[in-house]
C-alpha cells in the first residue's frame, strides 16, 4: 500500500444533481446561463434576491425550506428563490450508485456548481452525506444549522388491511433455513427486474398472520434470505455482516418512490432502509418501524477506552454514512455577501453551528484521506463529550487518542452559555466494511476540538488507524482509485 499521506491542510467542499421539479417552484433556465462570476448586483436600486440551488425532490426542496428559514431569522426582510435542477444520480434511477460513481462525476452536485460558478445561483442547499469531500475549484462547503436525525432506519410494508403481511422469504427458506446463496454470497447489491419470477425470492409468497408481523418488525427477527432494499453500499455491507441471513436487493429512486417499491407486493422487499432525516423532513416519520442505533449498547455504558480499541472491530455496528442528518450550503469561495449572512449579529448565533460543522469537518476528512465517496462502506459516529470526568478520563487515556494539539479544558467543567458553540471532546467512531460483509475494520478516537484545523485533524489520525489496521486493504479490494494518496494532495 502507499504511503499514507501527509497531513492535511484544513479545507473542505462538495458536487451535485436532477431530478422533475415539482409545479410550484421555480423552474431554472432553458439556455445556458450567460451571466459572468462574480455576478453583478440585480439592481443598484432593489433589494438582491438569494437564489438558492437545489435538487427538485420533495426532501431537497424541504431542506431548502429549512436553511431559508435560518436565514430569515437573521435576515428578516431577503427575498429568496428557489432554483430546481435535475442531476445525473436522478436521472439514473436503475444503475447502482457505486458503478455510477465509478465515471468520476459528482453524482449529486455537478450540474449545480456548473450555475454557482457562472453566477446564476448564489448557493446550492445539498444533504451533506451526498456531497463530495472534495469539491470544484472556486467552491466551498458549509455545514448549516443543527444535524438532524443521523441514524439510518427500517421501514416495512404497510400492513393489509386483514392484518397479514406478504414476506419475500418463501416456504422453504422458513422451514429449512433459506434457499440458494447466502446473504454473504449473494454479494451487493443483488438486482432482479421485479417481473423476474424466476428469481427465488419470487417463488412464492408467505401470508404471514399479524401475530407473527407484530414480531418481525425488527432486522434482527426477520426470517431467513428475507429481502432488505437499498442502494447504499456501506448499508448493504453492515447488514450482511450484522445479519448476514437477509439478503439485499437495490432499492432507488426519492423517499416516496423507494416506499411505493417497499408497499407493492410484486417488488419482493420485505423492508427497506432509509436515512432518518430525510423521512423525517418530508413528515413520513410515522412508517419508520426499527431506529438503528450506530453503537452497540457496551459502547454507552461506560466501558473502557482501552477494552473498546482492542474489540471495535469485532462488534456488529450499524454506523451512519458520513455527513448524515446534516444540511450542506455549497457557495462561492470568497463570497462576502453570502458569508455575511451566515454571521449573527447582535448577539444571535449564526447559522454555522461550531459542534455540528466540527464533528462533520472531522467526518470529511477522515473520509476524504480514506478517498471514499457516498458509493463505498465506512461508516461513521460521532459523540460530544462534556462531563469533567470524561475529561479526565480522556486525558488519562492509555490510548493517547486526543493528546495531540489539545490544551487542557477547565476542571470546573461550566460551559458558557451556548455549548453548541464552544470546545469540547469530541468521540468519533469509524469504520470499514467488505462489500460482503466478511471484513470489518474499525477504530475509535476521543480528541479535543476547538477549531476547523482539529477536526480536520482528527480525522486524518483515526483514518490513518484504520488504515494501519487494514481498511486499505479492503478499499483496494472494492477498486477504488489510490491516486490521491500517492500524490498526497488534500487528504
Amino acid at each position: 500500500m502507499p504511503p499514507f499521506p501527509p497531513m492535511p491542510p484544513s479545507q473542505q467542499s462538495p458536487p451535485p444533481i436532477t431530478s422533475t421539479p415539482p409545479p410550484d417552484v421555480l423552474q431554472p433556465p432553458d439556455q445556458a446561463p450567460t451571466s459572468q462570476y462574480p455576478p453583478r448586483p440585480q439592481s443598484s436600486t432593489s433589494p438582491r434576491t438569494l437564489r438558492i440551488g437545489t435538487r427538485a425532490s420533495a426532501l431537497a426542496i424541504a431542506q431548502v425550506d429549512i436553511f431559508a428559514s435560518l436565514v430569515k431569522t437573521l435576515q428578516p426582510t431577503l427575498a429568496t428563490k428557489t432554483v430546481p435542477i435535475s442531476v445525473a444520480g436522478d436521472r439514473d434511477k436503475t444503475t447502482n450508485l457505486h458503478t455510477l460513481a465509478q465515471g468520476g462525476k459528482s453524482l449529486w452536485t455537478e450540474e449545480l456548481e456548473v450555475l454557482l460558478l457562472k453566477g446564476d445561483l448564489d448557493c446550492i442547499v445539498h444533504s451533506l452525506k451526498d456531497v463530495p469531500t472534495k469539491v470544484v475549484e472556486g467552491c466551498e462547503v458549509k455545514v448549516v444549522g443543527e444535524r438532524g436525525e443521523r441514524r439510518d432506519c427500517v421501514v416495512f410494508p404497510k400492513r393489509h388491511a386483514d392484518g397479514g403481511h406478504t414476506s419475500a422469504a418463501t416456504t422453504a427458506d422458513l422451514e429449512e433455513g433459506g434457499i440458494g446463496a447466502s446473504a454473504a454470497e449473494a454479494g451487493v447489491p443483488v438486482t432482479a427486474p421485479s417481473n423476474d419470477e424466476t428469481h427465488p425470492n419470487k417463488k412464492r409468497k408467505v401470508s404471514l398472520s399479524a401475530a407473527t408481523i407484530s414480531k418481525t418488525r425488527t432486522l434482527s427477527s426477520l426470517p431467513p434470505n428475507s429481502v432488505v432494499g437499498t442502494s447504499s453500499v456501506r448499508r448493504s455491507a453492515m447488514i450482511l455482516r450484522c445479519y448476514p441471513h437477509l439478503r439485499i436487493l437495490t432499492a432507488r429512486g426519492n423517499i416516496g418512490t423507494r416506499l411505493r417499491k417497499l408497499d407493492d407486493p410484486s417488488n419482493g422487499f420485505d423492508c427497506i432502509i432509509l436515512a432518518g432525516a430525510g423521512i423525517q423532513r418530508i413528515g413520513l416519520g410515522d412508517r419508520v418501524d426499527e431506529w438503528l442505533d450506530p453503537i452497540p449498547a457496551s459502547h454507552k455504558d461506560g466501558a473502557a477506552e482501552e477494552e473498546e480499541e482492542e474489540d471495535e472491530g469485532n462488534k456488529a455496528m450499524m454506523l451512519h454514512a458520513v455527513g448524515q442528518g446534516a444540511i450542506g450550503l455549497e457557495i462561492r469561495k470568497g463570497d462576502d455577501w453570502m458569508n455575511g449572512l451566515l454571521e449573527g449579529k447582535d448577539g444571535q448565533r449564526g447559522i454555522v453551528v461550531n459542534r455540528v460543522s466540527w464533528e462533520c469537518q472531522a467526518e470529511r476528512s477522515l473520509l476524504r484521506t480514506l478517498e471514499g465517496g457516498c458509493s463505498v462502506p465506512v461508516g461513521v459516529s460521532c459523540a460530544w463529550e462534556d462531563k469533567a470526568e470524561d475529561r479526565d478520563q480522556e486525558k488519562a487515556s492509555p490510548s493517547g487518542a486526543g493528546k495531540e494539539n489539545e490544551e487542557s479544558l477547565s476542571s470546573s467543567a461550566t460551559l458558557p452559555p451556548d455549548p453548541a458553540m464552544a470546545p469540547g471532546i469530541l468521540r468519533m467512531v469509524a469504520s470499514v466494511t467488505s462489500v460482503d460483509g466478511t471484513e470489518c475494520v474499525a477504530a475509535s478516537r476521543r480528541q479535543r476540538i476547538s477549531s476547523d484545523k482539529e477536526a480536520d485533524d482528527a480525522g486524518w489520525e483515526l483514518a490513518k488507524v484504520l488504515v494501519d489496521r487494514g481498511a486499505g486493504r479492503i478499499l483496494e479490494g472494492i477498486g477504488l482509485n489510490r491516486g490521491m494518496v500517492e500524490r498526497g494532495d488534500g487528504a
